[in-house]
């Protein structure tokens, strides 16, 4: 089995104060927030990273307090996503934990205790009524997907290459990292995501991080039912053809959706430069954080480390 790392032609950034937020992140580990952590999550999850270098790398610029907060929610919303949706196959679980988000993310009373990071930071200073809208609507999206996703599991539902990926663009919520520009930066005026320009580029980013997403995890220790929603699986499954064949062909996919993503930038500049500014690093930074990670965050099940993660920090 060879799978590669994959690359990415768009330009790579850090934000400036990347060690800051790294000191950020490590005093919020400390904090009860983690005490939820299973043993899986404390072996694979690697929170500080996913906040403050996933962070850094996405959105190289903007205000550092912005920033941070951020960080927190990342760090959190992976934690939730890792031990409650991709590692459960209890669908009623599942549904009580999706609606318990979308409580938070409308800052409901009596928020469970958990998802009160998530009530926080959508309750915090610094954002506008078209900010936090365009956050929600896109957070939903990725919620009502993950609903998806497990149901194919658990109902070993045979879904089509096109079914899957559609599912799987918002499944791994690229289009969230998106929306929360508006909140980040003041240039973006709301009006330009509410013209629907970039719902293509969006959910073609969202394909090729699936996509790159099912090939890093795919011996990865998890409960999730790999024979029914795995590219892998369901591209063996259609195409009658063995592992490495459809490893290749996913493969194949990824860098046909990145070129079509580049060329839908490239498109969309000329009206829009300061969006496609920044959405040239979410793209790049999300493939430059994954790579960076695979060994930790995607170990296969062979190469499990119980002692992998005490005192872990940056790579």
């Amino acid at each position: 089995m060879k799978i590669p790392l994959f690359e990415s032609n768009l330009p790579i950034m850090v934000h400036p104060e990347l060690n800051v937020l790294v000191s950020h992140m490590k005093d919020f580990f400390k904090t009860a927030v983690f005490d939820t952590m299973n043993e899986n999550t404390q072996l694979y999850g690697d929170y500080i990273a996913v906040g403050a270098q996933y962070t850094a790398y996405i959105y190289p610029f903007g205000n550092i307090e912005k920033v941070k907060s951020i960080c927190r929610y990342y760090s959190v919303w992976a934690l939730i996503d890792d031990q409650f949706f991709d590692n459960s196959v209890d669908l009623d679980n599942i549904v009580e934990m999706i609606e318990g988000f979308k409580a938070a993310l409308n800052e409901e009373p009596g928020v469970d205790q958990l998802f009160y990071p998530i009530a926080s930071f959508c309750s915090g200073t610094g954002w506008t009524k078209d900010a936090k809208n365009i956050f929600k609507l896109e957070s939903v999206k990725y919620l009502d997907n993950v609903l998806v996703q497990r149901t194919i599991e658990v109902q070993k539902q045979e879904p089509s290459l096109e079914e899957y990926l559609e599912c799987r663009a918002y499944d791994v919520a690229m289009p969230v990292m998106y929306a929360l520009l508006w909140y980040l930066y003041d240039d973006l005026p709301a009006s330009s995501y509410y013209s629907g320009a970039f719902e293509k580029a969006l959910k073609i980013s969202g394909y090729t991080i699936g996509l790159l997403l099912d090939l890093y995890s795919y011996k990865a220790k998890k409960e999730e039912i790999k024979a029914y929603a795995h590219v892998v699986k369901i591209i063996q499954r259609i195409e009658t053809c063995d592992e490495q064949a459809a490893i290749d062909r996913a493969i194949s996919l990824f860098y046909q959706y990145a070129a079509e993503l580049e060329e839908e930038f490239d498109r969309l500049e000329a009206q829009y430069p300061a969006e496609v500014r920044y959405f040239r690093y979410i793209q790049s930074g999300s493939i430059r954080y994954c790579n960076e990670n695979r060994k930790i965050r995607y170990l296969k099940e062979y190469e499990a480390d119980e002692n992998l993660y005490k005192g872990r920090s940056i790579v």
